[in-house]
């Protein structure tokens, strides 16, 4: 299996489940409450490190007590986070508010630590892992990072993640291989998933372009060609936090084990798909022992 380095943040996710989303004013009780480590990082990581990988992670944990517990439960989520980095600050947390009744999510992010510099990742040995993932948050340094990265870099892959729209992003897309657009990136660029591709592809041609878009599926420029996967028709949905991470993780999983892309898009959509049927991301890597249940 793969060494695979993800690079991004790490929060300390609540999670609160209530049979539907209150109005403002109302106060209502919780069917269950649970805390768990997330960040789009973190999350295609851990889900990574259940097909059998073995990820790390780069991101800034706060210091203390709260640090030294998040970075426990990453260790036993399978995650080696040596290339972390501990600064003085409050643990970076989501509040997530998930409706039983649609299986949607509201989440409310506090952060006080600095993004990863730099300087930071100055000593990790990148030609030593096999796949390195980045989220594109923190543009200025991210354009630096991923300059010294592919100076010192064989033919490893690099993808990267495009999720929020930031100023200054654009710069850094000319250095990874595997390009991965959310709905709303894609909005940013064409009116369509299919047109932002299609524009995409030919800034970048020898590229690999994703989108989701949700109940939409997905669609993937590759080799000149666009292509679309459907979702899966009357999908119920249970819990739709991580989705997009597990559909990268599925990405990632399936093309560093040798997949075409064509059928690594199906195979991630269908990942996605299982992960929104659940609660939670355990158990999403046992698919891999399963031949009826991934594609390819």
């Amino acid at each position: 299996m793969a060494r695979i380095l993800a690079t991004g943040i790490v929060t300390l996710d609540h999670t609160l489940d209530v049979a539907a989303f209150p109005a403002e004013d109302d106060e209502v009780r919780a069917l269950a409450s649970t805390t768990q480590p997330g960040g789009n990082a973190t999350n295609t990581a851990t889900i990574l490190a259940q097909f059998g990988h073995r990820p790390g992670l780069a991101a800034v944990i706060a210091e203390g007590a709260a640090g030294d517990a998040l970075s426990a439960s990453l260790e036993g989520h399978g995650l080696d986070v040596r290339h972390c980095v501990r600064r003085p600050g409050a643990t970076p947390t989501s509040h997530i508010l998930r409706s039983r009744e649609t299986g949607s999510r509201t989440i409310v992010h506090h952060r006080d630590l600095p993004e990863l510099g730099v300087e930071d990742l100055a000593g990790v040995p990148w030609p030593e892992y096999d796949w390195l993932h980045f989220e594109g948050r923190n543009p200025e340094a991210l354009a630096s990072i991923l300059r010294a990265v592919r100076e010192s870099i064989f033919d490893q892959p690099v993808s990267l993640e495009l999720e929020k729209p930031r100023p200054g992003l654009d710069a850094c897309l000319d250095y990874a291989d595997v390009l991965m657009l959310s709905r709303d990136w894609a909005a940013s660029v064409a009116g369509t998933p299919e047109a932002a591709l299609q524009q995409l592809s030919e800034r970048f041609p020898d590229r690999i372009l994703t989108v989701t878009a949700g109940g939409e599926g997905a669609w993937m420029a590759v080799r000149g060609a666009i292509h679309h996967c459907e979702a899966t028709p009357g999908l119920r949905v249970v819990d739709s936090v991580g989705a997009g991470d597990t559909f990268n993780a599925g990405l990632i999983h399936a093309l560093v084990s040798g997949e075409p892309p064509e059928q690594a898009l199906t195979a991630a959509v269908r990942l996605a798909e299982r992960k929104l049927e659940q609660v939670g991301l355990d158990g999403l890597g046992n698919a891999a022992s399963d031949p009826g249940a991934w594609p390819g």
